[in-house]
This record gives C-alpha cells, sequence and structure tokens, in this order.
C-alpha cells in the first residue's frame, strides 16, 4: 500500500498567537516530533503545507525528504490546505493509493499509532480509518484512493468532517486517547508540559 502523508501547518495560530507547531517538546519541536514519527512509520511521500509561518518553520525544522507546500491564501481554511496538499502530492507521487492526513499540534502522534491505523485499513477493508478520543471520530484520518477527489472538492475551514460524516458506514477506528490533546491555547500548552512532567515521574501511559 503506496500511502502519503499531508501535515496541515498553515494557520496563524491566534489563539496562541506563536507558532504552536514550533514549541518545544523534549529536545525537539511538536512538528519535528510530528515528522520524526511519520518518517519512521513507512511512509512512501510526506508532503507538509504552510502558511502564515512559513519562515519560522523553514528556519527551525529539517524538511528533507518533505514536500514543502506554502500556502498564499492560508487564511482561507484548512480546506484548500488539504486541496493543495493532495494536489502537490499527487502531482509528484500519482501511485499513491491511500492518504494520510494530520494536523501540526497533536504532539502525542507516534508511529505505534499511524501503523496501526495503516493495518486496520488492510483487515478491515474500510475506506476511512479515523483516530477515535472523547468520542470523536478525527485526526489523523487515513483515506483510500477513492475519496481523492471528494478531499479536492472540499470547502471551508472544517477539514474532512464532512466526508466522515457522509461515509460514516466506511468508517473504522482506532483509539488514540491523547488525542484530545492539541495545543491551541498557552493554557494547552501548560497543561501538555504538565502531563509530561507527570509521565516523567510515573512512566508514559499506554
Amino acid at each position: 500500500m503506496n500511502t502519503g502523508a499531508l501535515i496541515l501547518a498553515a494557520g496563524a495560530a491566534s489563539r496562541m498567537q506563536q507558532p504552536k507547531m514550533l514549541l518545544p517538546f523534549g529536545d525537539k519541536t511538536i512538528l519535528t516530533h510530528i515528522l520524526d514519527e511519520v518518517k519512521a512509520g513507512g511512509i512512501h511521500a510526506i508532503c507538509m503545507v504552510t502558511g502564515f509561518y512559513h519562515k519560522q518553520i523553514l528556519e527551525s525544522t529539517d524538511t528533507e525528504n518533505v514536500l514543502t507546500i506554502y500556502h498564499a491564501n492560508w487564511h482561507t481554511g484548512m480546506a484548500s490546505s488539504i486541496q493543495m496538499g493532495i494536489s502537490s502530492l499527487l502531482h509528484e507521487h500519482p501511485d499513491l493509493d491511500s492518504m494520510l492526513i494530520m494536523v501540526s499540534d497533536q504532539p502525542f502522534l507516534n508511529t505505534d499509532l499511524l501503523v496501526k491505523m495503516l493495518q486496520t485499513k488492510l483487515l478491515t477493508q474500510k475506506g476511512i480509518i479515523a483516530a477515535s478520543y472523547e468520542g470523536v471520530r478525527g485526526t489523523p484520518v487515513l483515506f483510500d484512493k477513492k475519496y481523492f477527489n471528494a478531499l479536492q472538492q472540499l470547502e471551508g475551514d472544517t477539514g474532512a468532517k464532512s466526508i466522515l460524516q457522509q461515509y460514516s458506514g466506511d468508517i473504522s477506528t482506532v483509539d488514540f486517547p491523547h488525542g484530545a490533546m492539541d495545543i491551541d491555547t498557552p493554557e494547552d500548552y501548560e497543561r501538555f508540559c504538565a502531563k509530561l512532567k507527570q509521565w516523567n515521574v510515573n512512566g508514559y501511559p499506554s
């Protein structure tokens, strides 16, 4: 299975008022951690769509073997970033038969999760494999190529949620309990750092 990964990193992070994907996570940034985990997962091709913080991301992130696309109209919403990323990936890698879509502020995303999603697709033959947390089916999401056209027709800032709602019968999920921890505000980051300190003492939960 030739799988591409699309990492969405174009937003302005207005509530954080700084590039949240570049916040420290151990000796890395959150974005570098995510890129390293994706690369370790045996993904066929990786694309990252940048926008408001394009310059800062390039200055602080190793983008070797990552197709990095600057989205000048990032403010038009997540859908346009998805469209640009998928079109760019398919132009470079027309043989892709599935696509992982992920955001750049889920610090607990890891290789094990991504591998489990790929395995679940093979086992269930479902067209969509979504992460599941707190009763929500969300990112990262793995889409079969039959959904590429629908993804390229998305509009607005709701991402691929409308596709998940429309094709709920073709979805299987993988538990990702820490997926609910995204980083939108300084308070979110404080809670994240507090969890890391706790886990350093008590051990990382499964």
